[in-house]
């Protein structure tokens, strides 16, 4: 199917065959990313007396039951009700069907080497995202005006789609990094990454809480009217290359603070 967009006062056609999808596919019994060391996404048939409910236990169809846990084990989107006492619904926070969206890849640095801020006492050693490199990528792209900001980190192996987090460490965006998506005028944040913040960080969620308040407070109160959203644990195959996409997020509707998420890439022609 070919779609004409305009935006920016400029007109683009799609070919909605001509798409990639950057999501993770949830291998239930799997490999599955996983984040915090918490119980992998499980699915089991449906017993009722004695009857299974799969096909290869001679059951006519196949009912079954799953668990998982959507922020740790796989690609999901998330609201600013992961911050709220109330935690919303991500169904009708995301609503906007296409997207306009830059694709950029990023290299961690140190964090002593980049000389920006956390909310929380860093290691000199470990990884972070910074301002500089963000920046410096973002504004090749910036006449297109995007609306959602998808992260490419390095290194990009394809057993990064299966990281177990408590092994592999992942890299983090300062707070200086943050500041800037937002006085950008991002509102969809993308990231292959399983949080946007440190692994541990005092239970602030600084980056979070920068993204979805003011833009710049690591500590503050957030907008419960924010129509912001994060997307983590995605996969970008590295054919794929950066530069200014159309971006649909496809989700469940969940009322829930997050839903697992199939994000779809789409180069205009």
């Amino acid at each position: 199917m070919i779609i004409s967009i305009s935006h920016n006062k400029k007109d683009y056609r799609i070919n909605t065959k001509n798409s990639f999808d950057i999501s993770i596919p949830y291998k239930f019994n799997g490999a599955q990313p996983n984040f915090y060391n918490v119980n992998p996404g499980q699915s089991t048939p449906l017993k009722s007396g004695e009857t299974i409910y799969s096909v290869s236990s001679g059951a006519g169809c196949n009912v079954h039951e799953i668990s998982m846990n959507i922020h740790c084990t796989g690609t999901h989107t998330e609201c600013v009700g992961h911050l709220l006492e109330n935690p919303g619904d991500i169904g009708m926070v995301l609503n906007d069907i296409i997207l306009p969206a830059i694709l950029i890849t990023v290299d961690p640095n140190s964090y002593v080497v980049t000389k920006e801020s956390y909310h929380c006492p860093v290691n000199e050693n470990e990884l972070v995202i910074d301002r500089k490199s963000i920046q410096k990528e973002v504004e090749k792209w910036s006449e297109y005006q995007p609306q959602a900001l998808i992260i490419r980190t390095t290194p990009n192996a394809e057993d990064k789609k299966y990281y177990q987090y408590t092994i592999n460490p992942p890299p983090f965006f300062t707070n200086d990094a943050l500041r800037y998506i937002a006085d950008s005028d991002i509102q969809h944040l993308v990231v292959d990454l399983p949080s946007i913040d440190r692994i541990s960080d005092n239970g602030i969620l600084g980056n979070h809480r920068i993204f979805w308040g003011d833009g710049k407070n690591a500590t503050g109160e957030v907008n419960p009217d924010s129509i912001n959203t994060i997307t983590e644990l995605v996969f970008i195959p590295n054919i794929v290359e950066d530069g200014f996409y159309f971006l649909n997020i496809q989700l469940p509707h969940f009322e829930c603070d997050a839903a697992p998420s199939r994000p779809i890439l789409i180069k205009s022609i």
